[in-house]
């Protein structure tokens, strides 16, 4: 009795092997493999388009300042720089958005979504302060531009 008990459970085993390793499963568990790396390989890369945008623009930012320092009294100088850095910012949160969403929507878990829902959530704050901020210094810059105009 043993022996017939010990044999339907290598059967069983057996079976269940074969079921999960039939050529279909192992091809959706390629495809599935492949379009992870395809994932991860796409938000490194609009990471990188990120920190592309934020470097030049510091760097743009700090070459500003220099060459400004000549050219235009000091406060003004200062609201350039601020406006054109605040612009690259906010595309740069952009992007980096982009890349938590791509990352998240290939397998959602509840833990990966509270975390892009948190993620989203500061950067749409911090994007929202910003773009505020760089259309206040615009509207200042121009105010400037049309005061100097008249006089």
């Amino acid at each position: 009795m043993s022996y017939l008990l010990s044999g339907i459970k290598i059967a069983i085993a057996t079976s269940a092997e074969t079921t999960t390793s039939s050529p279909l499963m192992g091809f959706n568990h390629l495809a599935e493999d492949f379009l992870l790396e395809i994932v991860a390989l796409l938000k490194i890369a609009i990471e990188s388009i990120a920190l592309v945008i934020l470097a030049l623009a510091i760097i743009k930012a700090v070459q500003e300042l220099i060459w400004r320092n000549r050219r235009m009294d000091r406060e003004e100088k200062l609201a350039q720089v601020r406006l054109d850095l605040g612009i690259a910012l906010a595309l740069s949160l952009e992007f980096l958005l982009a890349a938590d969403i791509v990352a998240t929507a290939v397998a959602p878990s509840w833990d990966a979504l509270g975390k892009l829902a948190t993620i989203s959530a500061i950067r749409t704050f911090l994007n929202f302060f910003l773009e505020k901020e760089v259309k206040e210094l615009a509207r200042e810059k121009l105010a400037k531009f049309q005061h100097r105009a008249k006089q």
